[in-house]
């Protein structure tokens, strides 16, 4: 009986233990998500850090430069948008009266005048929305009651999650630090006769992965400020936070769009009851999406990644409906290596036999109708 090629049987051992890996961190993915935030954080900064350590730096050096001019920076940044978030919340609050009055003002005469054209299709909406409530008025009062009791029964999730953000820094800074040489032991898990092949996907990947995370968060940001000052300018309530959660929404393709200029447009015009100001949004945010998409997509991104939006998109809402958090968090690494691999599967396929190979014809036999009848 032949043996078994021992290349084949560790790649099938290690195959096993990174798929044993993999749902292990599936299974208690609320146990390890502050491990993995920490990690997805080290894996956006090591690039700095190794800027440190090409000019002669230690890596603890680095990290703890970078750890110090982070917490300054949203120090500095904090000082300004907590105060200004929290006028903006204020004088929305105050105000949403007068947009419920107005509002009430300008809908009483259209349905005044829809009352005395179909009074009794009124009437008959009204007395059906009555009986809806009344049938469904138990199960919402029973909605409302575990809703409350799941608030009460989760405080001490509440706080293990307040906790699991203090942790998040912590993991981050001592992963940072040892990232090269937890690099050097996933590596050295790797079967030689694959490991060129294994460093050269891990290589692809990675440069897929840190250039789409890295330029997206960037783009973000660059979006994040423009959205929010514009609106600021034209005096929409609530508007630099309106326009801080679509630039951060556009890394979701079109959801800067949902979360960012519909609710802009509301509070525009509740607040102003101008045209003017609601063509002064749709500018806001067509010209930050023009930016984004002649500018900076093809400045900061390039050509190196090449995800569609539709992809991206399917892959964020899979991860989230499966895996919930964690999933959403991995989705485009994911969506991003899958891509990969699957180029170099297309690319082998088409090298090989099978696609390349020429159909076999029958030989071609002689029609004793075209030669005639036999002579003897």
């Amino acid at each position: 009986m032949r043996r078994p090629d021992p290349a084949i049987l560790r790649l099938i051992v290690f195959l096993g233990g990174l798929i044993a890996l993999v749902a292990l961190l599936i299974v208690f993915r609320k146990i390890f998500l502050p491990l993995l935030l920490g990690l997805l954080v080290a894996y956006l900064l090591d690039p700095t850090v190794d800027w440190f350590e090409r000019r002669g730096r230690s890596r603890t050096f680095g990290v703890v430069v970078i750890v110090a001019v982070l917490v300054i920076a949203i120090v500095a940044v904090a000082l300004f948008l907590i105060p200004t978030l929290g006028n903006q919340l204020e004088r929305l609050a105050d105000r949403l009266p007068e947009y419920q009055k107005r509002l009430r003002l300008q809908l009483e005469p259209v349905f005044s005048r829809l009352e005395a054209r179909y009074p009794e299709e009124i009437e008959e909406l009204q007395a059906r929305a009555i009986e809806s409530v009344r049938e469904n008025f138990p199960k919402l009062a029973g909605s409302i009651g575990k809703a409350a009791k799941g608030v009460f029964g989760n405080l001490f999730g509440f706080v293990l999650a307040l906790l699991n953000l203090v942790f998040v820094p912590v993991f981050a800074f001592y992963l940072l630090v040892d990232l090269p040489k937890l690099k050097t032991g996933l590596l050295g898990l790797v079967p030689v006769a694959y490991r060129g092949v294994v460093v050269a996907r891990v290589r692809e990947v990675d440069r897929a992965i840190s250039s789409f995370v890295r330029g997206q968060l960037t783009i973000a940001i660059i979006l994040a400020v423009i959205n929010g000052l514009g609106l600021m300018l034209l005096d929409v309530p609530f508007g630099l936070g309106i326009g801080m959660i679509a630039g951060f929404a556009n890394m979701i393709p079109y959801m800067a769009l949902v979360v960012g200029l519909v609710p802009a447009l509301a509070l525009a015009w509740a607040e102003h009851q101008e045209l003017v100001r609601l063509v002064g949004v749709v500018a806001v945010f067509g010209g930050a999406q023009a930016l984004e998409g002649m500018v900076l997509s093809p400045r900061i991104l390039g050509k190196s990644v090449n995800l569609h939006p539709v992809w991206v998109l399917l892959s964020i809402i899979a991860g989230g409906s499966f895996f919930g958090f964690v999933g959403m968090l991995a989705a485009v690494p994911v969506a991003a290596s899958i891509q990969v691999f699957t180029r170099h599967w297309l690319e082998t396929y088409r090298n090989s036999a099978i696609y390349r190979s020429e159909p076999q014809t029958a030989p071609a036999r002689d029609d004793p109708a075209e030669n005639g009848p036999e002579q003897g």
